[in-house]
């Protein structure tokens, strides 16, 4: 399944989508000392060679460590986003809602058929 970009066609909730995006992934590296050391493992005579700023390899890099662990919790990177984020199981339930509305008005399909196709119970 592609992801989903958040940061697309900036509206009041991919506005909110990517404020929860960059706070799951400050905890994530605040909480990984592991993905920390990574990040500073950036070379930047290499950005240098192949032409980028070290800022741009290093927002690179993160979004690859980040969605690497995603994968290995066994997860998409919009699920893991939630569960470093979401403050109660009610919370969690509401914005994986919000992300399957998004899908069914992406895809143009109708919510209650979305909804039976998927099995989602509101």
């Amino acid at each position: 399944m592609t992801q989903m970009n958040p940061y697309e066609n900036p509206t009041a909730e991919s506005l909110k989508v990517e404020k929860r995006y960059n706070a799951a992934r400050e905890r994530f590296f605040k909480e990984n000392r592991d993905a920390r050391d990574e990040l500073e493992s950036l070379n930047t005579v290499e950005c240098e060679h192949l032409g980028c700023s070290v800022e741009e390899a290093l927002e690179q890099l993160r979004s690859e460590v980040f969605a690497r662990a995603a994968k290995t919790h066994g997860l998409e990177i919009d699920e893991f986003v939630i569960r470093l984020t979401a403050e109660s199981p009610e919370q969690a339930r509401a914005w994986r809602l919000e992300r399957h509305r998004h899908v069914a008005d992406t895809l143009g399909i109708d919510w209650d058929t979305y909804k039976t196709l998927n099995a989602i119970i509101e």
